[in-house]
């Protein structure tokens, strides 16, 4: 076998790379553009051009009794229009895949392209749990209990209140899952220690999912991404996981052909 067949991708994987890596990037992006200053007036038209193919879509393709002229401002991420959304970001990707694999027919691998997205996925998620663990170690998201919470009837309270109640109710729970965020995110700027923040952020983010979901907390598309994304992370070592795990031989780690990187992208996957 040489050299070039033992790196070409099979034709599944290279379309479902190709549908991955502009999903992604359309769910992420603008970060980390939009931290740059002086361009809020660029992400505010770039949005706009999202709302308004969200409500053509919306009201004029699927029809849907709701009306999606008016974008939710109580900021929830699980609503109507953002489902909607969400399945714009799936057709447009499905597009653009679709072009890709027309213009790229005769790419055998994405090695390089997959070094990109991984370490762009590594930043992205680090930065989402520092906003997550830091909320809750400064208890900003969870505050303490107030006497309107107090003295309200338990039966009053709605699934997310109760989830407030009990978590802003103690202190040392609320800051170790902040804790844990922080360091899982930590963990992720390294690539020696990438692969364990992965893992971490796979346990605390599974367990966000499921208080989202059972407690009808209003961020379950972000949270499901984030918890996606680090599963993704995961993924290429699982079998050396997995053998680990269960006391078999860890498989070698398979060598490649040096690839040309930038010296940017270079200092970054070396981290």
């Amino acid at each position: 076998m040489t050299e070039t067949a033992a790196v070409r991708w099979s034709i599944a994987r290279r379309i479902g790379f190709r549908w991955a890596f502009v999903y992604i990037l359309l769910y992420v992006f603008p970060w980390p553009l939009d931290l740059l200053p002086g361009l809020g007036r660029v992400w505010d038209r770039y949005n706009q051009l999202w709302i308004k193919l969200t409500q053509f879509v919306g009201n004029r393709l699927l029809q849907l009794p709701v009306d999606l002229s008016s974008i939710p401002a109580n900021g929830t991420g699980d609503s109507t229009f953002s489902y909607v959304q969400m399945l714009c970001a799936f057709g447009v990707s499905v597009i653009l895949a679709v072009i890709w694999c027309w213009i790229g027919r005769n790419r055998q691998e994405y090695r390089r392209e997959y070094d990109l997205l991984y370490l762009a996925l590594r930043y992205f998620l680090a930065s989402q749990m520092f906003v997550y663990g830091m909320v809750k170690v400064i208890k900003d998201q969870f505050p303490d209990l107030s006497l309107d919470r107090l003295v309200q009837p338990f039966g009053d309270a709605s699934p997310m209140g109760l989830l407030w109640t009990f978590m802003g109710f103690s202190t040392a729970y609320t800051a170790f899952a902040g804790a844990m965020e922080l360091i899982g995110g930590t963990l992720l700027l390294f690539r020696r220690t990438a692969v364990l923040g992965a893992l971490v952020l796979v346990v605390v983010m599974g367990h966000v999912v499921l208080l989202n979901f059972c407690y009808d907390v209003p961020v379950k598309i972000h949270s499901t991404h984030l918890l996606l994304f680090a599963g993704w992370l995961v993924a290429p070592h699982l079998p050396r996981l997995l053998a680990v795990l269960f006391g078999q031989a860890v498989p070698a780690v398979p060598e490649q052909d040096p690839i040309t990187h930038t010296r940017r992208v270079v200092i970054g996957m070396h981290l």
